[in-house]
């Protein structure tokens, strides 16, 4: 049995998931597949990481220096289109994950993002596909960057699978895949693991969504809609097909007493390490070692 952890997108509330994942006892799993801010901690766990040091890195001062909003001119520009440059991101990465290529990493990964370009899914991993390019020579840090480019948030990511390549525009690989367990699983079948042979422990940022009346008094009322159709809708609608796949070798953690918020909003933070810091393990611990 091979065991593969997914941890979703989810900006701030991954410093929850960052503070439970020690209890698991430095498990090693055998594949790791993330999303913005999935992608940082499934990076960082394929890079040979220990989760003790993760949490250090997500309590200290790395979310503050990923949402560090620019000064002047930026802010006073009425035209930019997000809310923070990646200037300083882009810092943390390389520190992080130096000059690693995605095909050099230590552990079997798969990180999701978005081509805006080619209009479709742009998926990064050392695993070498079958049906298409593993996209591996890329920079580990630039396929984070690209997966964690969220829209309003951050800038398009503008990057290269070498000096030579076009510039490729990619962004938020939550628009189509926050959760990313299908996309690791599919990886998983191209390096030769059969579905009965997998078991996948599926880590939701952001907890079980609370339920909400709809108001609706104008187009504008759409807006709130189609935000939740694309980030809670494809994670629902994944982890609806992953369970059906895997029944009983498919455990999702996802606690229901998380706050509401944005992702940025740093007021959440205490409160997100409450609740996981109290959230139960010992079922994850039972899953994966039945």
């Amino acid at each position: 049995m091979k065991t593969l952890l997914a941890i979703d997108g989810g900006g701030l509330f991954g410093i929850g998931v960052a503070n439970w994942m020690p209890k698991l006892k430095n498990w090693k799993f055998d594949y790791y597949a993330g999303t913005s801010v999935g992608a940082i901690l499934a990076a960082s766990y394929a890079s040979g990481i220990a989760p003790l040091k993760v949490q250090e890195m997500f309590n200290g001062n790395l979310p503050k220096r990923i949402f560090t909003k620019p000064g002047f001119p930026w802010n006073l520009n009425p035209l930019r289109c997000s809310t923070y440059d990646n200037k300083e991101v882009k810092k943390v990465l390389l520190e992080v994950f130096g000059d690693t290529k995605v095909k050099d990493v230590k552990f079997p990964l798969i990180i999701v993002a978005w081509n805006y370009d080619k209009r479709k899914q742009k998926v990064f991993t050392n695993i070498n596909n079958k049906n298409e390019c593993s996209n591996g020579n890329y920079l580990l840090r630039d396929a984070v960057l690209a997966s964690m480019s969220a829209p309003t948030y951050f800038p398009i990511a503008e990057i290269r699978e070498h000096a030579n390549a076009p510039v490729e525009n990619l962004g938020d690989g939550g628009v189509c895949g926050n959760d990313p367990s299908l996309a690791g699983i599919a990886a998983m079948q191209d390096d030769g693991i059969k579905i009965e042979d997998i078991k996948c422990l599926s880590i939701c940022t952001g907890g079980d969504p609370k339920e909400k009346k709809l108001k609706m008094f104008s187009k504008a009322g759409w807006l709130p809609v189609v935000v939740d159709i694309i980030t809670l809708g494809n994670v629902g609608y994944t982890s609806y097909c992953v369970k059906r796949i895997l029944d009983d070798r498919y455990c999702r953690v996802a606690p229901c007493t998380l706050p509401d918020g944005s992702m940025d909003d740093f007021s959440l933070v205490p409160k997100i390490k409450e609740v996981w810091e109290t959230h139960n393990h010992l079922e994850a611990c039972k899953f994966l070692n039945s």
